[in-house]
């Protein structure tokens, strides 16, 4: 699955390269540090949350195809959500460009922009859009392109959430200094959800500036609870806010258990 969407999003930006002119792009001063957020709370043992905006998932189907992306992400801050992700992808998470700006324009918690970046163009595109922090997935860089799209992503005063799957993508996120790493559960290959990846891999890092995140299969009080033994503090949440009956009240359940 991981190959096919990567096929599909290069064929994407050879497109976006012809219609973004880069040499004209100017921006607005960055007011939100992803990292610094997240960095704070989990020095201090306090649970973050990055609440995410997902209309859809190639594992299951249509989570809600008519969600009001203005009116979930004012949901997410007033229930105390640190972050917001926001999918960018169209073809198989149904997500867009607005759908950022939107969130953007709605509330001031730093923003996300989780798609598969795969090409600088993309990370000029993301600084345009007012993202705060991209997404890179080891799995589907080159090393060479890794480092590439992270330096600049920093020179223009991105964060970078680096996202690993195992034991030698977290190790070479960590020998490039990757400060933001998010530790997904879900096998890529099989799509089989396991939160004892965050446990098994959470060992491995000693670094206090390093915040780990866990991603996918996060559902319950109890799932935080078991990792918040393991040092991790930070959760990428997405399906289970966005099909939650009350995401305010569930949000102040999972990260303070009331």
């Amino acid at each position: 699955m991981l190959s096919e969407i990567v096929k599909n999003k290069l064929n994407e930006v050879e497109k976006l390269k012809t219609e973004l002119d880069i040499s004209n792009l100017k921006f607005d001063q960055r007011k939100s540090n992803f990292y610094k957020n997240l960095l704070n709370n989990q020095n201090n043992k306090k649970n973050s949350i990055i609440a995410e905006v997902k209309r859809k998932s190639p594992s299951k189907g249509i989570l809600d195809d008519n969600l009001d992306v203005a009116k979930i992400v004012k949901k997410y801050q007033e229930g105390g959500a640190s972050c917001i992700s926001v999918l960018t992808e169209k073809n198989y998470f149904n997500g867009s460009n607005d759908d950022l700006l939107e969130a953007k324009s709605s509330v001031n918690l730093p923003i996300l922009r989780k798609d598969f970046i795969l090409d600088p163009i993309q990370i000029y595109e993301s600084r345009m859009l007012g993202a705060d922090c991209i997404l890179l997935i080891v799995s589907a860089l080159s090393s060479d392109m890794y480092l590439q799209l992270s330096d600049l992503a920093h020179q223009l005063d991105l964060d970078v959430l680096t996202e690993v799957h195992d034991k030698d993508e977290l190790e070479f996120a960590l020998m490039h200094k990757a400060q933001l790493i998010g530790i997904n559960n879900r096998n890529l290959k099989t799509f089989d959800v396991d939160i004892n990846t965050s446990k098994n891999l959470s060992k491995i890092v000693n670094e206090d500036n390093v915040v780990l995140i866990s991603e996918s299969g996060i559902h319950s009080r109890d799932d935080i609870m078991n990792l918040n033994n393991e040092g991790i503090f930070t959760f990428l949440i997405g399906e289970h806010l966005v099909k939650s009956k009350n995401i305010i009240d569930e949000l102040e359940v999972l990260i303070n258990g009331k």
